[in-house]
């Protein structure tokens, strides 16, 4: 918690803060997040999809994470790892640091930060932990325009993060 703001309310993933009269929330856990970019052996970039509630709809984004919401994953490069592994079966031999940046400064002090990922190596399905019922795809480079486009068109939202994440792998 920022220590001159004033808690307006706690719940169980949430913090509402107000300073100078402005209110903003904070995960209870976990302060930042890592997004993790990472493209495989044979051009294919790495996507998960998922539900996501406070949206109510499906979202399509990169291996992504909280650092500091568990025992000793604090470090978010070994966070950005671990998402990756998790999430989409793919460990990597290294994550490179991008940038990073707040996520919503109107609202919440929570920053992210953006990886990129080599070495890539399938070590098994993915699909999240916990219930978190992901699914993974690995979309052509020269294909993924398309196929966002029409996933938008069923209706499945993009998360925001994509289009800053394509951006980099022209530029990595």
């Amino acid at each position: 918690m920022n220590d001159d703001a004033k808690k307006v309310f706690e719940g169980k993933h949430l913090l509402v803060l107000e300073r100078d009269g402005w209110q903003f929330a904070e995960r209870t856990k976990g302060k930042s997040a890592v997004v993790v970019l990472a493209v495989t052996g044979d051009d294919r970039i790495l996507f998960v999809e998922q539900f996501r509630r406070p949206v109510n709809a499906r979202v399509i984004d990169f291996p992504a994470g909280l650092v500091g919401d568990e025992e000793g994953h604090d470090d978010p490069a070994e966070t950005a790892k671990k998402e990756l592994l998790e999430e989409t079966g793919y460990a990597c031999d290294r994550v490179e640091r991008l940038t990073s940046g707040p996520t919503s400064p109107g609202i919440t002090s929570e920053t992210v930060a953006f990886y990129a990922a080599s070495g890539l190596e399938q070590r098994g399905s993915g699909g999240g932990v916990g219930g978190e019922d992901i699914t993974v795809h690995r979309i052509p480079r020269n294909a993924v325009h398309d196929w966002l486009k029409r996933k938008n068109g069923e209706g499945v939202m993009i998360d925001v993060k994509v289009w800053a994440g394509l951006w980099w792998l022209k530029s990595v």
